[in-house]
């Protein structure tokens, strides 16, 4: 019977440990390095996105899955979530490519109010990471872009 209570007990410190353990783990940084035009249909663009996750934590980080959000002078561009399963290493980074879906019609209504908006614009790519089966970690990049820095974007993919 002892041994029993000692067992349950050992468990429980074990399941409050990982799930310290779990809340101890810092977001990654999420940055875009590339966008590239997949399929441009009359109701929907894809975009072929690439993101580089950069791994502040001293355990190497597993990305399960992902969801995606990109924003362009506050309007939002394109959205997606996808399945990856891929490890960043520990203080490390990893380059993965993503696929996000957007509005064709909306785009087409953004882009003339973009162009009469002062260039460099300010972006923003924010989503979750999923690392464990419903352990989501939120983050959130925003930086500025012009132009030029556009289609060296577009062009870093070919």
């Amino acid at each position: 019977m002892l041994s029993w209570v000692v067992s349950i007990a050992l468990l429980l410190m074990l399941l409050a440990s990982a799930a310290w353990g779990v809340r101890r783990i810092k977001p990654p940084d999420v940055k875009l390095t590339s966008v590239r035009p997949e399929r441009l249909a009359a109701g929907e663009q894809r975009l072929r996105v690439g993101l580089r996750v950069l791994n502040p934590n001293p355990l190497p980080l597993p990305v399960l899955s992902m969801t995606y959000r990109l924003w362009l002078e506050e309007r939002s561009i394109a959205s997606g979530q996808g399945k990856l399963h891929r490890r960043v290493p520990a203080r490390g980074a990893a380059d993965m490519q993503v696929l996000v879906t957007g509005d064709a019609r909306h785009l087409a209504r953004t882009l003339p109010k973009l162009a009469l908006t002062p260039q460099p614009w300010h972006y923003r790519l924010e989503g979750k990471v999923a690392v464990l089966p419903r352990v989501w970690l939120p983050y959130r990049h925003e930086g500025r872009i012009d132009l030029a820095g556009m289609l060296r974007l577009a062009a870093s993919l070919r």
